[in-house]
């Protein structure tokens, strides 16, 4: 099929003037706006524009486009659905382009219902004057010619009401690479076991797995570099409120003891089958492996629980970094390690993986890591980077590292060596803190878009956070745990797999900005362009903007920006 029959039967047919379908004006007292993707739709959610028919998107061929409107009526609405037509009066496919309704979750911080979850359901009620977000989604093919599209989104009720919004869409002369070829390095850290929980199955059961393959397609949808993998039993000592099963079983006949180690074996079955359903998906850039102390913080504890293959149960061998047992224990695994990833051809992916341990503990990790397997990758999040003897090979700094300006002038040095060395990384995280900017429920989607856009400021390579899908008890009635609410998760548990979050299609937004800013820079370089550079620096200052006594600009001005110089230089190209 070619590409411009493939276009015609998504968005839709180039304009030639006119729109395919009248906007016309919803019926009295049933309200229907346009509201920006970085602006949460709260329950009491008004309009000073209501005639605002029209949706208006630009992007590559190839990048995921969202839009959002709100309905509001003064009268209870049933059945309300929305349904994307192109110029023939056709649905367009939803592998093309899908409408989804935003679900409120009580948020305690703001005592606030929200808006976060996408349901992916047919049709939705709404109360009486309560509003209502609607997500639309547009993928645009990689091989659509640029130019500019038409559909119409429709809004109906089956209790009474209708609105038309007239969707343009301009393709850029430029492609976005596919998601697993996005140099933006993501990664946010995974963990089966509350998929298992949240889902009511049992773990490494053959329905568990595949809810994970869609949790995995999910991820490198999204632009997910880094498979996360337990080599040990609970590796956050349960501070995320449940023990993270290993995916390496470790096996020992009755109590180990120093002298003994040699006598363990592994099973690495679950380890495999993980990794390789993640890398089907295109998640395939890393491994990160943790972990040989537990974490966060300054524990030295390094308990590893074993399979005790003269009674069949499970025991806890107790030890911490740097004593005896641990040096034997680890002494022997990682050669066995080695050897494992090496056969499977993933050694040159793998990263030992340490989360916010301080120099203290790391000194000896570090040192112990270059006597006994210096060929092995090292990734410090948040903690000691390395020494003398041993660097790490991944970096990541917390956010307040570089809001310091003083912290900055000290590590900016180390942010550009690492990013401009191939094969490996330097990211940045926010965790409980700082409260602004961040990705909670209760964080303007802003926030979440501007992540990306940091990290091209200041130079680093991506952005990491510790929980993707790290679901507390009830993450619909109750997602706030220890800390904010929506800390631990980006996507909600679906039926069958993962629901996107509002939040979690900002992150992308994001990302995908990131690789147009790439790609327009390489543009304006490659043509000789200083006027243009200039111009992409003004679109990073304003994208980037935190705090201000003005209007803190939306980051989609800042995307036009971008757009312009692609545009220009991609036409005359």
């Amino acid at each position: 099929m070619s590409s411009l029959v493939v276009v015609s039967v998504f968005i839709l047919s180039l304009i030639s003037g006119g729109s395919a379908r009248e906007t016309g004006q919803p019926e009295a007292g049933f309200q229907a706006w346009v509201a920006p993707i970085e602006v949460r739709t709260y329950q009491g959610a008004f309009t000073r524009e209501p005639g605002k028919r029209m949706i208006m998107l630009e992007g590559l061929a190839g990048e995921v486009l969202s839009a959002q409107v709100v309905v509001k009526s003064d009268r209870d609405i049933k059945g309300l659905k929305a349904t994307l037509y192109g110029p023939d009066g056709e649905a367009v496919p939803e592998y093309l382009a899908r409408v989804r309704f935003g679900a409120f979750v009580p948020v305690d911080e703001t005592m606030t219902l929200t808006a976060d979850p996408l349901l992916e359901v047919d049709s939705v009620d709404v109360d009486a004057n309560l509003a209502q977000p609607v997500w639309l989604t547009i993928n645009l093919p990689r091989d659509t010619e640029a130019g500019i599209y038409v559909g119409n989104l429709e809004l109906t009720a089956s209790s009474g009401g209708r609105a038309y919004f007239t969707v343009t869409v301009e393709v850029l002369p430029a492609v976005l690479p596919e998601p697993p070829d996005w140099t933006f390095h993501l990664n946010l850290w995974q963990s089966p076991t509350p998929v298992a929980h949240a889902h009511k199955v049992k773990l490494w059961s053959e329905k568990h797995w595949q809810i994970l393959e869609r949790y995995a397609e999910n991820f490198a949808a999204h632009g997910m570099k880094a498979i996360m993998t337990h080599i040990i039993h609970d590796p956050w000592d349960s501070v995320r409120g449940f023990a993270d099963d290993t995916m390496v079983e470790w096996k020992y006949p009755g109590e180990p003891g120093t002298g003994n180690a040699d006598k363990f074996e592994w099973d690495f079955t679950a380890f495999d089958r993980y990794v390789e359903l993640m890398m089907k998906a295109g998640v395939k850039r890393s491994i990160d492996l943790y972990a040989l102390v537990m974490g966060p913080g300054g524990t030295l504890k390094a308990d590893i629980r074993y399979l005790d293959t003269a009674t069949g149960e499970y025991r806890t061998a107790e030890m911490e970094v740097g004593d005896r047992l641990w040096r034997e224990c680890w002494s022997v695994f990682l050669p066995v390690l080695r050897k494992h990833l090496k056969e499977k051809g993933w050694f040159d992916k793998a990263v030992l993986g340490f989360d916010e341990k301080p120099e203290n503990v790391m000194r000896v990790i570090f040192d112990f890591i270059a006597s006994e397997a210096p060929d092995f990758k090292v990734a410090s999040s948040g903690g000691y980077p390395g020494n003398e003897h041993k660097w790490a090979d991944e970096i990541v700094f917390h956010i307040r590292e570089f809001q310091d300006r003083n912290r900055w002038v000290e590590i900016e040095p180390v942010v550009r060596q690492m990013h401009a060395e191939r094969n490996r990384y330097v990211t940045f995280y926010t965790a409980c803190r700082p409260h602004y900017p961040n990705t909670f429920i209760f964080s303007s989607l802003r926030e979440t878009r501007l992540l990306p856009w940091l990290a091209w400021k200041y130079g680093f390579d991506g952005y990491i956070r510790w929980a993707v899908n790290l679901f507390p008890e009830d993450p619909w009635n109750q997602p706030l745990f220890k800390w904010p609410s929506g800390d631990m998760f980006f996507v909600y548990p679906g039926e069958d797999g993962p629901l996107d979050s509002m939040r979690w299609e900002l992150l992308r937004q994001g990302i995908q900005d990131y690789e147009a800013l790439r790609i327009a820079w390489e543009m304006a370089e490659k043509a000789g362009r200083k006027d243009m550079l200039d111009k992409l620096r003004s679109a990073v200052h304003t994208g980037t903007i935190i705090d201000s006594c003005s209007w803190i600009p939306y980051i989609e001005e800042a995307r036009a920006i971008v757009n312009e110089v692609i545009r220009e230089l991609g036409t005359n190209a």
